[in-house]
């Protein structure tokens, strides 16, 4: 009988109604803005939050946090939820017919194993040992970005130490972004383009949530720090957005070790595409969570024992650690694979162009000091070409139709003499901040900002040993960086976790 019904039941006759509060679980909160989305198949096709969504964050502690997945992550699905099947009593036989569990209509929106389905099941496994027959325990959680979503949340709220998996009276939704990161493997750099127009939609999502008064953190993964970049870049550029995002985490960010500079200079990617001038503006802290073990950013250390024999469980990151990381790859070409593949000729025009724009001032120093040299006097208007007088005197030779001279030759080598003593300076694109963290040995500005603790650097490379590790995180890891430098800071400045 309800404690608080206001009328009981009497011998035969019902008095009057009973009512119940039901708790039910707010429904997960994803914002799909990849290129392939469609709004008739898909509600989450959206760009912003619906108001109910808004008044669900504000109303839970009025702060939301935001989840970036990686790259070459298909925006898959969730998973059904368990239920069991054919329990129930066959009368003719007198007897209890097979139980199994079987895959249901709903989708599972919550995190699931089969320690938690033993504890719900127990004592139907006890009495039927093929309970789990039908049942694949390895994918519960869903596929693609949404078994990201739903390890992430679990994780995070786990991590304010008011949640055990049971009782989920005290548990945060948060928003999750998919973009259309899933481009073929080799075509790494291609997968920019895709992370800029993903980095617009984050730009108006962050601006509905801080004009809603609603406090913003955000949690990138991988080159969904591109996204997270792109966004702050532009965020940081409006008078009222500076500073709208309260805690900005880039979890091994596949991004340059320079890309939160304020100097367009020290951009040495082969597209020159990193210019994000103004996203420290955006954001009151930014925590840089890196590793030297992670083996898509960057080479294993030497010698290192963490990652003997894991070759087999990791696969395709074990091989990439051996190569060098596919981040490196990847930069070092600048350019999409199949572009190299089926347009190679587009790879070194890229490089040639940033070589000759990186070093004009010693071209020119070059051919000043050669001039300066020449008694005869180049460039002087007895060598005017003829058919063009704008042009070059490398080209002079070619464009004399009727006879070459001997003088205009000599002085077409002397250009050639100029340029090939020029002291070139070949640029090599920088290395992942996921990989070493922000460069702060010849940046003044980053290191003034880490100094200031604007940019907070988090070495993980005792606890993360893979690129995607902290999805199903180690219990080291676990309490090292999901409670101390995550959690702990969000329930710090924007009470995350508040009920």
């Amino acid at each position: 009988m309800p404690p608080n019904a206001d009328l009981l039941w009497r011998s035969g006759r019902l008095l009057g109604e009973y009512h119940h509060k039901l708790k039910q679980l707010a429904p997960p909160v994803i914002v799909n803005i990849r290129e392939d989305r469609s709004a008739a198949q898909d509600p989450n096709a959206r760009d912003l939050l619906r108001n109910d969504e808004l008044r669900y964050f504000r109303l839970n502690g009025n702060n939301a946090t935001i989840f970036i997945h990686g790259f070459s992550v298909p925006y898959g699905g969730f998973a059904r939820q368990v239920e069991l099947r054919d329990w129930q009593h066959d009368i003719l036989r007198d007897r209890t017919k097979p139980v199994q569990l079987t895959y249901g209509e709903p989708c599972a929106t919550t995190y699931r194993d089969q320690e938690l389905l033993e504890l719900q099941y127990r004592r139907w496994h006890e009495l039927h040992p093929d309970l789990y027959a039908e049942i694949d325990l390895a994918r519960l959680n869903g596929g693609g970005a949404h078994n990201w979503f739903i390890h992430m949340e679990d994780n995070l709220n786990r991590a304010t130490g008011q949640f055990d998996r049971r009782d989920y009276q005290k548990y945060t939704r948060m928003v999750h972004l998919a973009w259309s990161g899933d481009v073929f493997q080799l075509d790494y750099m291609a997968a920019e383009t895709n992370a800029n127009q993903a980095g617009f939609a984050l730009a108006r999502l962050i601006d509905q949530l801080a004009g809603e008064g609603i406090a913003v953190n955000i949690i990138a993964h991988s080159l969904g720090n591109r996204v997270l970049l792109v966004a702050m870049n532009l965020l940081g550029q409006m008078p009222r957005r500076q500073e709208c995002i309260a805690q900005a985490f880039m979890w091994q960010p596949a991004v340059p070790d320079t890309a939160l500079s304020n100097d367009p200079g020290k951009d040495t990617s082969v597209l020159r595409n990193w210019n994000f001038i103004h996203a420290h503006r955006a954001a009151r802290k930014i925590v840089v969570l890196y590793s030297d073990q992670d083996n898509i950013l960057g080479p294993y250390p030497d010698d290192d024992p963490l990652h003997q024999g894991r070759e087999t469980e990791q696969g395709i990151e074990a091989a990439s650690g051996k190569a060098g990381g596919i981040y490196r790859v990847a930069t070092q070409a600048g350019v999409p694979g199949t572009q190299m593949m089926f347009a190679p000729w587009s790879v070194p025009a890229h490089y040639l162009y940033n070589l000759t724009v990186d070093n004009l001032p010693k071209i020119e120093q070059a051919l000043h000091e050669q001039i300066a040299q020449d008694t005869n006097g180049l460039f002087t208007d007895h060598l005017v070409p003829k058919r063009h007088e704008s042009a070059l005197p490398v080209l002079g030779p070619l464009l004399y139709l009727r006879r070459i001279t001997r003088q205009i030759a000599d002085d077409a080598m002397k250009t050639f003499r100029a340029l090939a003593h020029a002291d070139y300076e070949s640029k090599q694109p920088r290395p992942a901040m996921g990989y070493g963290g922000p460069e702060t040995d010849s940046d003044l500005f980053i290191r003034r900002l880490v100094r200031e603790e604007k940019i907070i650097p988090v070495n993980q490379s005792l606890w993360l040993f893979d690129h995607s590790g902290m999805k199903i995180p180690s219990d080291l890891l676990f309490e090292k960086v999901y409670k101390e430098e995550i959690v702990e800071r969000m329930r710090r400045f924007t009470g995350f976790g508040s009920y």
